[in-house]
């Protein structure tokens, strides 16, 4: 958020004689980056101060008047038309030469060069001017009346100090005390080592007479304080010169006194505020009118509800924005824009002003939905203490006495359900040098902190507490090491490594694994897969999973994104698909986030594996993957059991469970033709989901190595006829152990027909031989193959085809 603050107004509050460009460079160095500078100039020339000795009707014209002037040596008379003049004023007088804006021009920068000349017949010598002809402010209804003191024939540029410069400071968002003017000075007098100038308002607060006015607050969560007072017998009308120049500074536009309080409380402050006309707010049931029963309400919006802006707009609101509302209808949109019904006028005479704090992300959230942004919304939006609003309210009281003639007529009303505990941290100042390279005495600490306007108590170890300012800023020793750095000044840290020791970070086996397993998929041709956190309901049906079971999301981008995805399944099979007419043999794989619901828990979020494969041959291929990743982990126990053919994703007899033991690890196998259809693949797909955290757990990083085999090995392949219900594990764990020759056992084929007899099935498989001391001969295999056939046999009553 960027600021345009005026130099001159800052050094009110701090004492410096430094130009504005050493200003800047240290202040840039220590605090906020400053990002340009421009100088100000008054756009008038030729104008000084004159008073009005005498005023007459000028003879030919009934609306215009000559009034002498005395402007030091020189006593002119003008001819002027303005109706708020009066003898014994001081006012600005442009001299023949002078250079004054055109007041009936709307383009800012439209001037005239002002000549002695008759009108209606009587000579005037020169001009009296109004704000606007000066290029002061809006108001051009009547001449600029300046103060009683101000001395006679002295250039007006002078005597209203004119010659400034804008600075451009970039404040970041986490700073929003230093999105004012007495924030900035209080950083600016860390930065230069001096005082802040600026004492809180405490004007009085006494009222002989009461104007009654209550305040409820039904959302204490998302009001966390307000305040509220009733003034009366203020006068409306433009704000002196002095004020009007800080807002222009600033960039606002002056509009009448009582607003123009709230806006400069704003800048000097950081602290949004709203004037309400008192007269304008309805009792409840009832209309605008007097009596006790005036009552401002803090509450959500009705559904429809509306509200006509300041802005001119009227905005329709839902019961998820927050209002000021009086008896009857909402008055204000919290936190970003007043309400034209209770906004003051010129016949304004009692008001309400208010300071409050709200909740900062409903206010964002509530802009961006109306579209409705404001100064008030944007510091709010940064999240605002409610400590703030005390001292806000106290500065329009004072203001609005000395600039309105207002008087306070009723008490402080201040709604605050849960008062502010100050933010303590212990902090070692020895710490210090492990963070920054470079001891700094406890003394100079305790100073640096003390300039920021922190409490500090304690000797070696010290008690640090926080102002309520950077209460949600600093919150931990690394905040306060941070303070002391930059006010010591970055630049001035050594440029060499800091003292300590460099811990050493275990590795974090999550992503370990994760790169060895995503480098296995892409070496053997697979294509990794990104795919979005949140997946339609369309997507989980294809897939025969539960939408009940998927957690919803409340705000979905879109119908496509309405839940979080419970299997990677189908972003898998969709980006095959979305590949397989230009290349019909796809692998692709994704390793990702699941999430699970859970009862009476929050959601559970696991990692799964899951890797798809279309072509030719795609079960062996499959299959193949699989065994290759568990013999590269080193996972021992491994068993592949046929999965339930009443399983609806996957072809009967060609999907498998693996198992690491007793553990489940997933599963493997074809996909059912039906189903990958439904995402438009028209031929076999073969799918592997794996449990990535089981799959680490067993996984082992410990290479171990074997000689190479110094005899060659010999196979046979054979096939049985065994009972449909019989696993491929219980047959190869009983062939492995049959012979110490035999070092492996591999599937190869499942076949089921009418002739091997019900409930039967062949099974082929290939046994693999080898022997550590000689070349193994045909008929030791042989013997060793009829024994493992007896074996069989006599286990599972197997029969060799």
């Amino acid at each position: 958020m960027n600021l345009n603050i005026s130099y001159n107004w800052l050094k009110e509050y701090i004492k410096t004689d430094k130009s504005v460009k050493e200003f800047v460079k240290e202040f840039s160095l220590k605090s906020q980056t400053i990002d340009k500078i421009e100088k100000v100039k008054p756009k008038f020339k030729k104008v000084i101060t004159a008073k009005i000795l005498e005023i007459k009707p000028h003879p030919d014209a009934d609306r215009l008047q000559l009034v002498k002037l005395e402007a030091g040596r020189l006593k002119p008379t003008v001819v002027c038309g303005a109706q708020n003049i009066a003898v014994g004023q001081i006012v600005p007088l442009a001299v023949e030469g002078a250079r004054v804006q055109n007041p009936k021009s709307d383009e800012e920068g439209t001037f005239f060069r002002v000549k002695n000349a008759k009108i209606r017949g009587v000579q005037s010598k020169g001009m009296i001017c109004s704000q606007k002809e000066l290029g002061l402010g809006d108001d051009h209804q009547g001449i600029m009346i300046l103060p009683n003191k101000t001395p006679l024939g002295k250039p007006l540029e002078d005597i209203l100090d004119l010659d400034d410069n804008i600075m451009d400071i970039e404040v970041t968002s986490n700073r929003p005390d230093a999105m004012s003017i007495v924030g900035l000075a209080r950083e600016a007098a860390a930065v230069l080592g001096t005082k802040l100038k600026y004492k809180i308002a405490e004007p009085k607060l006494d009222f002989e007479k009461e104007i009654g006015l209550s305040v409820e607050v039904v959302e204490q969560k998302l009001c966390s304080r307000y305040n509220a007072i009733v003034m009366t017998d203020v006068k409306v009308g433009p704000s002196p010169l002095w004020l009007q120049q800080r807002l222009l500074s600033a960039g606002k536009r002056p509009i009448n006194n009582l607003v123009d309080i709230t806006n400069y409380i704003l800048l000097e402050l950081g602290q949004p505020m709203h004037v309400f006309d008192y007269a304008k707010i309805s009792a409840k049931g009832g209309s605008a009118s007097g009596g006790r029963d005036k009552k401002i309400v803090v509450r959500k919006a009705k559904q429809g509800e509306k509200v006509l802006a300041l802005d001119g707009n009227v905005y329709k609101l839902n019961n998820n924005h927050l209002v000021i509302a009086d008896g009857n209808i909402p008055i204000a949109i919290a936190g970003i824009m007043g309400g034209e019904k209770s906004a003051v006028s010129d016949k304004t005479k009692t008001i309400v002003f208010e300071a409050a704090t709200f909740d900062p992300v409903l206010t964002r959230q509530s802009a961006r939905d109306l579209n409705l942004h404001s100064d008030s919304s944007n510091l709010f939006e940064k999240g605002l203490h409610p400590e703030a609003t005390f001292p806000a309210i106290l500065k329009a009281v004072e203001l609005t006495k000395k600039i309105a003639g207002g008087k306070v007529a009723g008490p402080l009303i201040d709604v605050y359900p849960t008062t502010y505990k100050p933010t303590t941290i212990k902090f070692d100042p020895t710490v210090i040098k492990n963070y920054l390279g470079v001891d700094i005495a406890t003394d100079q600490v305790i100073s640096i902190l003390e300039s920021l306007d922190f409490k500090v108590s304690g000797s070696k170890i010290l008690n640090i507490t926080v102002p309520f300012w950077r209460a949600n800023d600093v919150k931990l020793e690394h905040d306060i090491i941070e303070e002391i750095a930059r006010i010591f000044g970055y630049h001035n840290l050594p440029v060499e490594l800091p003292a300590g020791v460099i811990p050493v970070e275990k590795t974090n086996q999550i992503f370990y694994w994760e790169d060895k397993i995503k480098d296995f998929f892409v070496s053997l041709g697979f294509s990794e897969s990104y795919n979005y956190s949140m997946v339609s309901k369309e997507q989980l049906q294809k897939v025969k999973f539960s939408v009940k079971e998927a957690i919803k999301i409340y705000n979905p981008l879109n119908e496509d994104m309405e839940y979080m995805r419970t299997t990677l399944l189908p972003q898998v099979l969709q980006n095959i698909a979305d590949n397989i007419k230009k290349f019909p043999a796809q692998k692709s794989f994704e390793l990702s986030s699941v999430y699970v619901s859970q009862d009476n828990n929050l959601p559970q979020e696991l990692l799964k594996l899951t890797a798809a494969i279309s072509g030719d041959n795609v079960f062996l291929t499959a299959k193949g993957i699989v065994e290759l990743l568990i013999s590269k982990l080193k996972l021992s126990n491994r068993q592949f059991n046929l999965t339930d053919s009443k399983c609806p994703l996957w072809e009967k007899e060609l999907a498998f469970d693996i198992y690491l033991g007793k553990d489940y690890l997933g599963q493997f196998g074809i996909f059912k033709r039906n189903i990958a259809e439904k995402f438009g693949i028209k031929r076999d797909v073969a799918v592997i989901d794996i449990d990535f955290n089981t799959l680490i757990k067993k996984a082992s990083a410990v290479k171990t190595f074997e000689p190479i085999p110094e005899f060659p090995s010999v196979s046979r392949d054979i096939a049985l006829v065994v009972d449909q219900k019989l696993s491929w594990e219980e047959v190869s764990s009983l062939v492995v152990k049959a012979d110490k020759l035999i070092v492996n056992v591999q599937y190869l084929s499942t076949f089921i027909d009418q002739s091997l007899g019900k409930g039967k099935k062949s099974l082929a498989l290939r046994m693999i031989f080898r022997s550590g001391d000689k070349t193994l001969k045909s008929e030791e295999v042989d013997d060793i193959v009829k024994k493992v056939a007896k074996k069989l046999e006599k286990t599972f009553e197997a029969k060799l085809r």
